[in-house]
């Protein structure tokens, strides 16, 4: 029923047919001849037809006539009281009648006149009265007695809009001569037309049509809009076939003429210039943000902001609670950290740090209070989320909408990858291209999809790490083999000893009648093992069943066809029980075969022979008459033993083969972590005219290797500055840090590997302080471990363009470091991104080329919400929502919202921004003096 679905607040883009006409113009050929008949055009029909085409705002623009606008406005306030009444006429949608005219003036011209909706037909006989309109209305024909330019300023006297019909086309005044720029109309005509103040667009049929060459710089400044010129619903020209997409808070006449004065590059877009979907929103967007009972805001009733998906500007002067609602964000989505990660000291956290503290008295310091909560409404496609934050820390922090109401997420999770975010307030984007190196290194990795390369790095270690424990366990058990083997030649000489007699043959005998039995007895356990593993199979052997809901009536042969396999599954799994039965029969009869028979009679008759002759012994006075038998056993256990460690002997081999794969893995996937790092910044950076980045692998500044070295040995403080890192003068001179600072790009990794190889072998060239203490550490052999997995982080060696020149950002203002900075983060991500007063320290020269140029090229992509104090940052960056903070009675609150286009946002912005009047003079300065 209604016009696109739009739920969100501000500026939107609303489709616009410029020039239409209906049955009150002659050249309407089919409608005329319908007339007094029963298919006479109707106007709800006709209304109908648009609402078909998805039009939103028509401007009814018949030859010289507006006698259907007053029959338009009755039909259409008729269907939509029927539609208010929950009964819409079929095919209705809400749309704004423009009531308008196209005037033929004196010399052919056309010119279309666009009057604000509350107009009627009265207003359009007024005003071809007073441009000297005798003819018939209706028809083109006839010409006013008013030259164009006075047309035109009559029109604009009239409070209405003025398009040049057809500008570039016949009977348009800007028309061309054939395969020429030369003007069809006098040139200085031309000239006196163009310079009429207050024209803002001409409507432009073909975008290839030259303007003339006498007008061409003066008539750029124009929009070029486009309209269907529909005389019927037959052919081309039908509604819906030629448009303009217009930009407004609403559709208003004030709305139409601001948008004509932003132009095609803001405003304006017309249907022939491409694919276009104004309602595409982000995946993830804000739509809401609250804070109540904070120490300053949300008394009474909470502080709210919605949000557009698109620019969201919110201004006011110092102390009206603008960082209140950036600090407040931070706190809701849980990114605290991202400051905390920029180290103590350091202003922005400072500042939230101070925001953040809850106050219990009057002269605490503090902005929350006990009961303070923040909720933050979040929309990720179809699905609207809520996240809360409540001083006490008690409650959901999720929240999901279902059923017409807010109830808790089974998920609590508050993470970037389900909450994707970026925050900047105000000095940290500075901060960033300093000390914060490495967190701006994981806003980078977040951005790059690095996660999945660093879990992949975290399972190799994990698998490394393994690998090496088994290590030394297979190191522990062998260390008992050279024991084993001297046991087994004793007990072999023994042996040897005792089978020199003359019974040696009964021995020898027994011996291998003991051998064959262990391996028969072997046999039969792997034959029984496999007979129960294939009866086992059946159990595991299926298919899973089909949802039925996927599957209707007609799809009967499929169905068919899935019996079949599933029979076929069932009849495999007949055939493994049936061989499982087989083989226990067949082991059955193994055990009664002859020739196995006859096999334990022989080994009967060797161990009977062997018990005699130990009887015999016994009779002869022997003293241990069972040596033989045990030395037999021991060194059977002993051969088992010796088997055993020769094969864990080829499995540590093995082991060690893969320990030294998995090494050569771990040093692939960390440097698959610095490619897609350099890969994404030289595809975000590329072209970047403000700032370039690159991706020192494991790090360049030997201070912060120094505090990761330090982690990896656990010596955080400053020992051992000797090996290390020794300064001289605040400068790195010597030590490990040092050494692998300097290295050159392709040496890094044989640097990193001699650090290591001196920590595992405790090198003489170490203080001897050092070597103690390393000794002490790999008494847990996991020290080893960590020092072979370890890898230092990259580093970003970041430069902007000053002079022309790239200059290392170390040497830069803050100003340029910031604007360095925010070049970057704005050239990448589709996340919502906040931004607190971004334009500190700039020059305004950065600040429109540098900001409002990102922005309009962001928001296309991206939710925008920036904190400013700088009116040209939301009225050249065209914000489609402007949240106006004031502070009065102890309170910060939202004073006005809305669209740039309402001039009460306008009023407020110019009251609490210096330079307000001026930013607005600057962008619509054919308005006049009242912006």
């Amino acid at each position: 029923m209604a016009t696109t679905e739009w739920p969100y607040p501000g500026s939107r883009w609303w489709k616009f047919d410029f020039h239409t006409h209906t049955p009150a113009s002659k050249d309407t050929n089919g409608w005329q001849r319908a007339i007094g008949t029963p298919n006479a055009l109707t106007p709800e029909t006709w209304l109908l037809k648009y609402m078909a085409a998805q039009i939103d705002c028509v401007a009814v623009t018949d030859h010289n006539s507006g006698t259907w606008i007053n029959l338009l406005k009755a039909a259409y306030a008729a269907m939509k009281a029927l539609a208010d009444q929950g009964q819409p006429p079929a095919g209705f949608r809400e749309l704004t009648l423009f009531p308008g005219v196209e005037i033929s003036t004196q010399g052919g011209v056309h010119v279309l006149a666009v009057l604000d909706p509350t107009a009627t037909t009265s207003a359009i006989d007024t005003l071809l009265g007073s441009v000297g309109y005798q003819g018939t209305k209706g028809d083109s024909d006839g010409v006013t007695s008013r030259g164009i330019t006075e047309v035109i300023q009559a029109i604009l006297a009239a409070g209405g809009v003025a398009i040049p019909a057809h500008a570039d086309a016949r009977k348009g005044l800007l028309q061309c001569r054939a395969g020429s720029s030369q003007s069809q109309l006098d040139a200085n005509t031309l000239r006196q037309v163009i310079a009429v103040e207050g024209l803002q667009a001409v409507e432009w049929c073909d975008n290839a049509s030259p303007w003339p060459d006498c007008v061409a710089q003066a008539a750029s400044r124009f929009a070029r809009v486009l309209g269907s010129d529909c005389h019927s619903f037959q052919g081309a020209a039908v509604p819906g076939s030629r448009y303009t997409w217009v930009k407004m808070a609403s559709p208003t006449l004030e709305g139409l003429r601001l948008a004509l004065l932003d132009g095609n590059d803001v405003s304006i877009r017309r249907s022939d210039e491409g694919a276009f979907d104004p309602f595409r929103v982000p995946a993830h967007v804000i739509t809401a943000i609250e804070i109540e009972n904070a120490r300053y805001m949300g008394n009474g009733q909470p502080a709210r902001l919605a949000c557009s998906p698109f620019f969201n500007a919110v201004a006011g002067g110092r102390g009206t609670g603008k960082s209140t609602v950036v600090h407040a964000l931070r706190l809701a989505a849980r990114r605290d950290q991202e400051l905390t990660a920029l180290g103590q000291g350091n202003e922005p956290r400072a500042h939230f740090d101070a925001f953040r503290k809850v106050v219990n008295a009057r002269d605490d310091k503090g902005a929350l209070r006990a009961d303070t909560v923040i909720r933050v409404q979040w929309q990720h496609e179809d699905v609207r989320l809520r996240l809360l934050w409540r001083a006490d820390g008690q409650g959901t922090a999720v929240e999901e909408w279902r059923d017409d109401r807010w109830q808790t997420s089974p998920s609590q999770s508050v993470n970037p990858a389900r909450f994707p975010l970026r925050i900047f307030s105000q000095g940290q984007i500075a901060a960033l291209a300093g000390s914060g190196r490495q967190t701006l290194l994981s806003i980078i990795d977040e951005a790059a999809n690095v996660e999945s390369l660093r879990q992949a790095l975290d399972e190799a270690q994990r698998t490394f790490f393994t690998q090496r424990a088994r290590l030394r366990e297979l190191d522990g058990k062998l260390a008992g083999q050279a024991e084993v083997e001297r046991k087994l030649d004793e007990a072999g000489k023994k042996l040897a000893a005792l089978s020199q007699a003359d019974h040696a043959a009964v021995l020898r005998a027994y011996a291998q009648a003991q051998h064959q039995a262990r391996e028969v007895k072997t046999l039969f356990e792997q034959l029984k093992d496999i007979a129960t593993r294939i009866a086992e199979l059946p159990e595991n052997i299926g298919l899973d069943d089909w949802p039925s809901q996927h599957f209707t009536e007609q799809d009967t042969d499929l169905l068919a066809w899935r019996k079949d396999v599933d029979l076929q599954v069932d009849q495999l799994r007949l055939d493994l029980l049936e061989r499982a039965r087989k083989l226990d029969a067949s082991i059955e009869s193994l055990q009664k075969d002859d020739r196995l028979a006859q096999w334990k009679a022989r080994a009967l008759a060797a161990q009977q022979a062997h018990t005699a002759l130990q009887e015999q012994l016994v009779a002869q006075g022997v003293s241990d008459p069972q040596a033989f038998a045990r030395l037999t056993q021991q060194r059977q256990q002993l051969e088992l033993q010796r088997k055993a460690l020769q094969q864990m002997q080829g499995d540590r081999q093995t082991l060690a083969q893969q320990i030294d794969a998995q090494r050569a893995r771990l040093t692939q996937k960390r440097q698959a972590i610095t490619q897609a790092r350099q890969t994404f910044i030289q595809n975000a950076l590329a072209g970047n005219p403000h700032v370039r980045i690159a991706v020192v692998p494991f790090g360049f500044e030997a201070k912060q290797i120094e505090r990761e070295l330090r982690e990896l040995i656990e010596a955080t403080d400053e020992r051992f500055a000797d090996d290390i890192l020794l300064t001289e003068d605040g400068e790195a001179s010597s030590g490990m840090a040092f050494d692998l600072a300097q290295a050159d790009e392709p040496g890094k990794i044989g640097a990193v590997d001699s650090v290591k190889q001196r920590l595992l072998d405790v090198d003489a060239t170490l203080g001897g302080r050092l070597r103690n203490y390393l000794q002490r550490k790999h008494e847990k052999p996991e020290f080893a471990d960590h020092v072979l997995a370890w890898f230092p982080e990259d580093d970003l060696r970041i430069e902007y363009q000053r002079d022309h020149r790239w200059t290392s950002i170390s040497q830069g203002s803050q100003g340029q470091r910031s604007a360095a900075l925010l070049a970057f983060l704005l050239a990448f991500g589709e996340e919502p991104i906040v931004l607190d007063q971004p334009e500190d320290d700039l020059d305004n020269h950065l600040i429109y080329d540098l900001i409002v140029r990102q922005i309009r090229e962001n928001k296309l992509r991206r939710q925008l919400i920036i904190v400013t104090h700088n009116p040209n940052v939301l009225v050249n960056g065209d914000a489609e929502l402007v949240h106006v903070m004031e502070f009065g009675r102890g309170q910060c609150f939202v004073q006005q919202s809305g669209a740039l286009q309402e001039s009460a946002v306008r009023r407020e912005v110019c009251r609490v921004m210096e330079g307000g009047h001026e930013a607005f003079a600057r962008r619509w300065k054919r308005l006049g003096p009242e912006v």
